[in-house]
């Protein structure tokens, strides 16, 4: 084997090498550029693209502009106007500081840059050809800085081979692009592909105006606002959940104190805090603004300046999480403008009018004359029940169909919240000695054949008791109290469609609602509250002796407190080891031994250990036990099921994420049926 010798790289393979840690692809240019503008403290920045970058871009800004004496020392490595010393790095308060940019971009590509100073005469250009720093000129030139690059990679074309189309290349520009307009509201951006406006922000400082150029007005209507503070940690921006979750985290923009980062603490603490709010597979999207000390945070982390460390990282993830749930929790109802249920409406009350039974009596000559008589005082006063009712043999008589039963009352709801009617049909029971039919007089007081009827047999006297009330005028009362606690809802009921959707009408609008969801997220809440602060133990017949590792054993040492909290009693045993006596309990069962090493491995992660898994088991709970799609429930269980969901406010989602309302607007109706133009 031959000993190779140490040598000292040239000056353009070192350029290249430092090129390919800034400079992946023009997009890393461009930011890099437009940092550097907006450092300079430029109000207006313009970026131009040809091909994807691939070709030329352009970076045009209104700043301060370059010194002439300063412009040689810009395209030199490690030069720098951000800092001075090594302790500067401990609050870099700029979005550039390494002094790698200009050098690295001009290693690789065809750089021009004029520039002019703000109350010069006149301004400066200069060219430098992969490193090669051309002659400087004076030239006439607006106030400020651009840099016009050409042929990226044209001297290194191993880099430029692994490139992607200049359409997928441009698709990464236009994203970062977006996120320097959510990032900086008050600079105006106008961004140009291939000679089309693609994006122009306002500028105005406002991040309603910012998330308006970027996504539209529909978008931003949907968008939940965070707002607050919490550990040191000014939160400020928006989270778009439910059907504005997406199919990756593309959409997610975290700015540190006006820097774009990319943090997996931050993107976690955001899935964690809307994980009932967005379908499995989905990701919510995100623009949120933290402020806090700059020497609470490392950016020196990489070359291309995209990862952080933060000093309190437990902290912050806290801080996020809690704010974004709140903020979540207080903005319940759809998210949408108007409130779900805002106010009482004045609805009439309810109009029941009882149908008396008609009974027929028959004459003494065998024909029927039909008329209206109540049953007799003596037999209605009777409690009626299968066992004051004496054995009759239907085998020897005949009973005519005008019985009267439950079924001949009709109950009238005149509020249009919803009907129960019974038809109105005989009830002829099968044998008499199970039955609970009352007898009137009249009707058994004549023939209804040629054979005779035998007289019934009075039943024996029984103690007074109240006499209960008749089912039809239970359930007429019943009813009728349903009836008048729903018309204390802001919202009228009008049915339920397919057996599934339950539909109500609030206002201006008409409310679809799964009860399979929303049974499913009102049981869940119940089990999240039954179970609360439940940190019971059980204890192990046989204590149980865990080995660890040397990084597990250590967190154990530190965290034995946030352990016994949990649940889990333990105590070291010495050489790795530990000695398990107690698990917690999750919702009756005891959690297995292995959930242990799993408390350590989360302490390990982010400081603390999560309630995920009883929270998972819950949903399961709550979706195995709510009323099922397609499966009618009785009107009872349907008002219940809309007078909770009214009054306890109930999360607009299920635990996995899918839709409670839907909503149509009456507008959206009348435009469908053409009653409106606009």
């Amino acid at each position: 084997m031959q000993i190779a010798h140490i040598k000292q790289l040239s000056s353009d393979v070192i350029g290249q090498i430092a090129a390919g840690e800034v400079v992946e692809r023009p997009s890393a240019a461009i930011k890099e550029l437009v940092e550097n503008s907006m450092d300079a403290g430029a109000s207006a920045i313009t970026v131009e693209i040809r091909d994807g970058g691939l070709t030329s871009f352009r970076v045009v800004d209104n700043g301060s502009g370059i010194q002439p004496s300063d412009i040689r020392l810009a395209f030199a490595r490690h030069a720098t106007s951000k800092i001075s010393q090594a302790k500067d790095l401990y609050g870099v308060q700029t979005l550039g500081f390494r002094g790698e940019a200009l050098a690295s971009i001009a290693a690789v590509a065809k750089v021009t840059c004029t520039t002019r100073m703000r109350g010069a005469e006149y301004g400066i250009s200069v060219q430098n050809n992969g490193g090669d720093l051309g002659e400087i000129k004076e030239a006439a030139c607006p106030e400020g800085t651009s840099f016009t690059v050409k042929d990226l990679f044209y001297n290194a074309p191993v880099r430029r081979k692994f490139m992607k189309k200049p359409a997928t290349e441009t698709g990464y520009i236009s994203d970062l692009m977006a996120r320097f307009i959510l990032s900086h509201p008050q600079i105006s951006f106008r961004y140009m592909a291939d000679g089309k406006t693609v994006y122009f922000s306002a500028g105005d400082g406002k991040l309603d105006s910012a998330v308006l150029s970027v996504y539209g007005l529909t978008t931003l209507e949907q968008l939940h606002k965070i707002e607050g503070n919490m550990n040191g940690v000014v939160l400020q921006g928006f989270v778009g959940v439910g059907d504005l979750a997406r199919g990756n985290r593309s959409h997610q923009s975290f700015i540190l104190n006006g820097r774009l980062i990319k943090s997996n603490l931050l993107t976690n603490a955001l899935e964690e805090a809307c994980r009932q709010r967005v379908m499995i597979g989905r990701f919510p999207m995100c623009v949120l603004h933290l402020t806090m000390p700059f020497e609470a945070a490392d950016v020196n982390v990489h070359p291309n300046k995209w990862e952080v460390r933060f000093l309190n990282e437990v902290g912050v993830r806290e801080a996020v999480q809690t704010l974004i749930y709140e903020a979540l929790s207080a903005d319940k109802p759809l998210g949408a403008a108007p409130a779900l249920f805002p106010e009482n409406i004045n609805t009439p009350p309810a109009s029941i009018r009882r149908m008396e039974p008609e009974v027929y009596a028959q004459k003494n000559d065998g024909q029927a004359t039909e008329t209206t008589q109540k049953p007799s005082s003596s037999i209605n006063s009777i409690p009626v029940s299968s066992s004051n009712i004496p054995h009759y043999d239907a085998s020897k008589a005949e009973v005519a169909s005008c019985v009267p039963s439950a079924s001949s009352f009709t109950a009238h709801m005149d509020t249009g919240v919803g009907q129960q009617s019974f038809a109105k049909e005989a009830f002829i029971p099968n044998a008499w000695s199970q039955s609970s039919v009352q007898v009137p007089e009249a009707a058994s007081a004549a023939p209804l054949s040629n054979q005779a009827v035998p007289e019934l047999p009075r039943p024996d006297p029984i103690p007074k008791q109240p006499a209960p009330i008749p089912a039809p005028q239970a359930e007429q009362l019943a009813a009728s109290q349903m009836e008048a606690e729903l018309d204390k809802l802001p919202v009228r009921l009008i049915g339920v469609a397919f057996n599934t959707y339950i539909l109500l009408e609030c206002q201006d609008r008409l409310l679809l609602c799964d009860q399979h969801a929303v049974h499913e997220r009102l049981l869940y809440e119940q089990f999240m509250r039954e179970s609360a602060g439940d940190a019971a133990s059980q204890q192990l017949l046989v204590p149980e002796m865990i080995r660890l590792t040397h990084r597990e054993y250590g967190v154990f040492m530190e965290s034995q407190e946030a352990l016994r909290r949990a649940g889990f009693d333990a105590d070291d045993y010495g050489d790795l080891t530990v000695q398990l006596r107690s698990v917690p309990m999750m919702l009756g069962q005891a959690r297995s031994v292995d959930c242990f090493r799993d408390a350590l491995d989360e302490l390990a992660e982010s400081g603390q250990i999560s309630d995920q898994k009883r929270t998972d088991r819950i949903i399961q709970m709550a979706c195995k036990h709510a009323v099922k799609g397609g499966e009618r429930g009785t009107m009872e269980g349907l008002f219940e099921l809309v007078r909770r969901m009214v009054q306890e406010n109930v999360t607009p989602t299920c635990p996995h994420g899918r839709p409670l309302i839907i909503e149509v607007t009456q507008r959206d109706l009348e435009k469908r049926f053409h009653r409106i133009q606009n």
